[in-house]
C-alpha cells in the first residue's frame, strides 16, 4: 500500500477561529497517521510556531515553514532552504522606518528565529501571543549579522500597508511580497512558494501527487492545492477565491472541514 501525504494550512484551516484544534479533526489526523499516512503542516509560520499547533497532533511529521521557503523532514533536517541576504533585509527595514507618523513595526525570521526591534511594538506582542512564540529584540546592527533571512513581516495598519507596498515591490522586485491578513504583510525571497515546497515532500517520500491531499483557504495556498491530486478550500475562502480556482469545497474551519474529508478516505 503506497502511503498517501496530508498537507494542510494552519490559520483558517487547521485552526479554528479560537485557535484551536477541534477535537473531531485531532482524531481525524491521527487515525490518518495510525493508517501509515504522514501529516504535513504547511504555513507562513516560523517553525516553532507550527510545532506549537501541531503538537496537538502528533511530535513527528515533516513541516513547511515560511510559505515554503524552509522545509524540514520529520527528524528536522532541512530539505529545502531558501532566503535573501541580511543586507537586503535592513534596507527593508530602513524603508519602513522612513514612513512617517506610521506604527509599522518590522519582524525578521532566520531559521528557527524571529528577531524583532528593541523598541518592541504592542503589534509584535499581539502577534506573540497569536501563534505562541516570543521574538527576540535585537538592533538593525545585530540584523546585518545574520546569515540570511527566510522571511519578513511587517505588521501595521492596513492602509499604510497597501500605501507602502507598490513602493518595496519596485525597490525589491526580487523578493515576493504577500497580504497574509490586511494587517500583515509577509516578504520571502522570490519564486518561492507552499506548491514547490509540496512538490519537494512528495519527492523526497517518493509519493505520486495523485496519492496526496491538500487543505487550504487562501490566496497563498493555491499552488499547494495545485500541487495534489485532491485539493480542498475551506468553506470559510474568501468567496472571490473560491469563484476564481473552482476547487472541491468543504466544511469552514470551525466545522471539522479537515475531518469531513479525511474520515471518507479509505486505508
Amino acid at each position: 500500500m503506497t502511503a498517501k501525504l496530508i498537507f494542510s494550512d494552519i490559520d483558517g484551516t487547521l485552526i479554528t477561529s479560537d485557535g484551536d484544534v477541534s477535537p473531531a479533526t485531532i482524531d481525524a489526523i491521527r487515525k490518518q497517521i495510525i493508517a501509515g499516512n504522514l501529516f504535513i503542516p504547511v504555513s507562513v509560520r516560523m517553525p516553532k510556531g507550527i510545532m506549537n499547533v501541531v503538537d496537538k497532533i502528533t511530535n513527528f511529521c515533516p513541516i513547511i515553514a515560511y510559505n515554503g521557503a524552509l522545509v524540514l523532514d520529520e527528524m528536522g533536517r532541512p530539505l529545502n532552504s531558501q532566503f535573501f541576504d541580511a543586507a537586503k533585509a535592513v534596507k527593508l527595514i530602513n524603508e519602513v522606518k522612513s514612513i512617517k507618523n506610521s506604527d509599522l513595526a518590522w519582524n525578521v525570521y532566520s531559521g528557527y528565529n524571529w528577531f524583532s526591534s528593541l523598541e518592541k511594538s504592542s503589534l509584535v506582542e499581539k502577534e506573540e501571543k497569536i501563534v505562541g512564540v516570543k521574538s527576540l529584540p535585537v538592533s538593525i546592527d545585530q540584523i546585518k549579522d545574520l546569515k540570511g533571512v527566510h522571511k519578513m513581516l511587517i505588521i501595521g495598519d492596513p492602509d499604510t500597508l497597501n500605501e507602502l507596498l507598490p513602493t518595496l515591490q519596485q525597490k525589491f522586485s526580487d523578493l515576493s511580497f504577500v497580504k497574509a491578513a490586511p494587517q500583515l504583510l509577509e516578504i520571502i525571497p522570490k519564486g518561492v512558494n507552499k506548491g514547490k515546497a509540496v512538490e519537494i515532500v512528495l519527492d523526497s517520500f517518493a509519493v505520486d501527487k495523485s496519492n496526496a491531499w491538500a487543505f487550504g483557504d487562501n490566496y497563498n495556498d493555491e499552488a499547494m492545492l495545485r500541487a495534489v491530486g485532491h485539493p480542498f478550500l475551506m468553506e470559510n475562502a474568501p468567496e472571490d477565491f473560491k469563484n476564481k480556482v473552482n476547487f472541491p469545497i468543504t466544511l469552514d474551519n470551525d466545522h471539522d472541514g479537515i475531518a469531513a474529508v479525511l474520515n471518507k478516505i479509505s486505508n
